[in-house]
């Protein structure tokens, strides 16, 4: 009896958990627009994001910046439960066997709606990274990226408004910031021209409460990947989830086949397509995307995605350069 009620006791101290948020297919306009496909290609500054261990296949030095929109749903008619939205931003600069980057990414969706109002929920975080490498054998890399990740659990509510108005003009009614340290890691196998990728996101599943103390976790996500580049340029790529996450919509367990081809000197284009294995349906999510090179050393990175499956409708552009 005593530890019936010591664990009553235990478990009503600690914060009442909300669905994780925040998919994997947030970052990198090259891996998104070949569909969510980069743990075992990740050879440029976006490396610390999708697999901490790609930095070493990648040139001596690379820079990028990028951002990214998605949305689900008809944002121009009235709310309903279950509409997103989520930006990102993330710029890194990437050495062997350094690594710094900076991503922000926020996810809001609606979570009440009512005959006057609708209120939404958002998680924003701010992710500040250093990526280590460390080669243990000639081809074979390991990496950590070691984050400082700041949220915020906000809340907003409006009246009279579409979906589109209610995500960027809602009075926001609560919000909470915490502070927490977090880890990524990565394994690269290089093969040539063959490589096999293993990442671990968010090792310490960080998690951040908001006023009333219920907290949003990100999710642990391990990821395998295998990439083949049969010929100068051309890099065709699998993913597949090695876990569960559980997202607000639901269980999602994805799978993605992609690739890219460098056409001329000047120009690349990529595309993929991914399935979550978790949705009986098994409806396709596809990408697009190109690169049109700027410079000697500079390259303008632009995806497209459109998909049935919530929060999988998107475009996004980045600059990235290597030396």
């Amino acid at each position: 009896m005593r530890f019936r009620l010591a664990l009553a006791a235990i478990l009503t101290a600690l914060p009442a958990l909300a669905s994780a948020q925040l998919p994997m297919e947030s970052v990198g306009a090259r891996a998104l627009g070949m569909g969510g496909v980069f743990v075992a290609v990740a050879d440029d500054a976006s490396a610390p994001y999708w697999n901490p261990a790609g930095l070493a296949t990648g040139g001596p030095a690379g820079l990028t910046f990028g951002w990214a929109d998605f949305r689900s749903g008809d944002q121009k008619g009235d709310p309903t439960v279950g509409l997103t939205r989520r930006h990102s931003y993330f710029s890194s600069l990437g050495t062997m066997p350094l690594g710094l980057s900076v991503a922000r990414i926020s996810d809001t969706r609606v979570t009440a709606v009512s005959a006057t109002t609708a209120e939404i929920r958002t998680l924003a975080t701010s992710q500040y990274g250093v990526n280590l490498l460390q080669t243990i054998v000639p081809g074979l890399v390991v990496g950590a990226n070691l984050k400082w990740v700041r949220g915020t659990v906000s809340e907003a509510e409006g009246t009279g408004l579409s979906a589109g108005a209610l995500f960027s003009r809602a009075t926001e009614t609560s919000s909470h910031t915490s502070n927490a340290f977090d880890l990524d890691a990565g394994v690269m196998m290089d093969l040539k021209p063959v490589r096999l990728g293993l990442t671990i996101k968010n090792l310490r599943q960080p998690a951040f409460t908001d006023v009333a103390g219920i907290a949003t976790r990100l999710p642990r996500e391990i990821r395998g990947g295998v990439a083949v580049m049969p010929a100068d340029g051309l890099t065709l790529a699998l993913d597949l989830d090695l876990d569960t996450v559980d997202l607000w919509d639901g269980p999602r367990r994805m799978i993605a086949i992609g690739g890219e081809d460098r056409l001329t000197k000047r120009l690349v284009a990529r595309a993929g397509v991914r399935w979550n294995m978790k949705d009986d349906t098994r409806r396709p999510v596809y990408s697009a995307g190109a690169s049109v090179r700027v410079s000697k050393s500079l390259w303008l990175d632009t995806h497209y995605t459109q998909g049935d499956i919530t929060r999988d409708r998107g475009f996004g552009a980045a600059l990235r350069a290597g030396f």
